[in-house]
């Protein structure tokens, strides 16, 4: 592992930290670059999920995707885990955590009952 993927969590806090400065030293200019949406989605947003997405993209080789069918066992695995497994436990993560997180008003804005007495 290199420095970068290595330290990877450090280089998130900073970018984190200086984006977070960077928009108290110029409110108007993050409001600005917030209020740039189309449909509701952030156009700056949506350009960088983009240029972090394409490299990984442009290494695929789409001529392997037609033998995924072949031996289906990974592609049945993903699907199962993208569609059946993650969006019950990242629903009772986040009730989990927001009952703990969270003062008692705004508990009852969740979904499940997450009253901790």
């Amino acid at each position: 592992m290199g420095t970068f993927e290595r330290y990877l969590s450090v280089w998130v806090g900073l970018a984190m930290a200086l984006g977070v400065g960077a928009g108290l030293l110029q409110p108007g200019l993050f409001q600005f670059i917030g209020d740039l949406q189309v449909g509701g989605i952030n156009l700056v947003i949506a350009v960088l999920i983009w240029l972090m997405i394409y490299p990984m993209m442009v290494q695929v080789e789409f001529t392997e995707v037609r033998n995924c069918f072949v031996k289906p066992k990974g592609l049945i695995v993903t699907l199962a885990m993208n569609w059946l497994v993650k969006p019950f436990t990242m629903r009772h993560w986040l009730c989990c955590s927001c009952a703990i997180c969270l003062p008692p008003s705004f508990r009852l804005l969740l979904p499940i009952n997450t009253s901790l007495a």
